[in-house]
């Protein structure tokens, strides 16, 4: 933040103590060193070289780059160079015929032959360093704000894409939550009651847990009541097991991560006759968390087990929030069970 307020200031700055730089070698240490008088003729000639390569300069990084080079105009920018380079050699030309400042610095110096008066050797070279300098100046800024647009829209199109797969995940939730409650209403009343109260407080959970992140601990509670929410829809068939310790080292996590592939398992792996199995187990060692969910495998759920929305989306936020520090697999283990293991590092 800081950064980008004084961002102008030390561009401003640096062009300043450029400038500073090119005049202190125009004006002082180059002719001081000579050791000689030199006429008032030549000082001027200094400051009106100096005057003139400033006008090139911004002239050519604000508005001729912008226009040409970055236009994909590469013939007129070459005209227009040219064009400055000649403009100066006039200038040169008309000054140094009105002043006889080649003479007079060749006398100075005790130079028997005088330059060439049609060509300045001195005011080319000068305006080819500038033209040079501004031009990769002008680039190198384009080229800046291009990549900050670029990550601007990438992080914009991230934002919205986690906007939308959180959206997708919660009504996805709540519509099996209760659809949950409304079959356990024709059995017990009671057991309806507990379910809705606690499907309530994960409502509170979720409605007041709007920040990007959430607290492990947190998540974890979340995840023991929807099991106990489910739990409480269970056939007799159905088998469930947890590992999830009581006491677990608080990291910072984005919510709603872990429960679609609980939820997933819920969904695909429960037979109504069958015999049915789920297994979920949290594991914890310091700041890298391992969580697997494991459940029956039917055929005939293999394909939505595979490729639903909540399988496919948690891949894809991890995707988004924890790139390159996520594994999950997902497959038939070798038991035969329908197994999804999740490693993450946290912090």
């Amino acid at each position: 933040m800081w950064t980008n307020i004084f961002r102008p200031y030390l561009f401003a700055g640096l062009h300043l103590l450029g400038w500073l730089l090119l005049g202190f070698l125009m004006l002082f240490y180059i002719p001081l060193t000579w050791n000689v008088i030199l006429p008032s003729v030549f000082w001027l000639w200094q400051i009106i070289v100096l005057f003139l390569l400033i006008i090139i300069f911004y002239s050519n990084a604000k508005i001729i780059v912008p226009k040409t080079i970055i236009k994909d105009n590469t013939s007129l920018f070459l005209i227009w160079a040219f064009l400055a380079i000649v403009a100066m050699q006039l200038i040169a030309y008309f000054y140094t015929s009105q002043t006889d400042l080649h003479a007079k610095v060749s006398l100075v110096l005790g130079f028997k032959k005088n330059r060439n008066p049609y060509f300045d050797n001195y005011a080319f070279m000068l305006t080819l360093m500038v033209l040079g300098i501004s031009t990769s100046l002008s680039m190198l800024q384009y080229w800046q704000k291009a990549a900050q647009h670029k990550q601007k829209l990438e992080q914009d199109k991230t934002m919205a894409e986690l906007a939308m797969l959180k959206a997708q995940i919660n009504p996805h939730f709540f519509f099996n939550s209760l659809n949950s409650i409304y079959s356990l209403t024709y059995t017990d009343i009671e057991d309806s009651r507990n379910a809705l109260h606690t499907l309530s407080r994960m409502m509170r959970y979720l409605l007041y847990s709007t920040e990007e992140t959430t607290t492990l601990l947190k998540e974890a509670e979340f995840m023991r009541d929807f099991i106990a929410l489910m739990k409480l829809r269970a056939n007799s068939k159905l088998t469930i097991t947890t590992d999830i310790p009581e006491k677990i080292q608080d990291y910072p996590i984005v919510p709603m991560l872990l429960l679609p592939l609980v939820e997933n398992a819920f969904k695909h792996g429960i037979h109504a006759t069958d015999k049915s199995e789920i297994h979920i187990s949290l594991r914890q060692n310091g700041s890298n968390l391992e969580f697997e969910v494991e459940n029956t495998y039917f055929e005939k759920s293999a394909t939505t087990n595979e490729g639903g929305i909540g399988l496919t989306n948690t891949k894809r936020r991890l995707h988004l929030i924890y790139p390159h520090r996520h594994s999950l697999t997902a497959g038939i283990a070798k038991n035969g069970m329908y197994n999804v293991k999740l490693q993450i590092t946290l912090e």
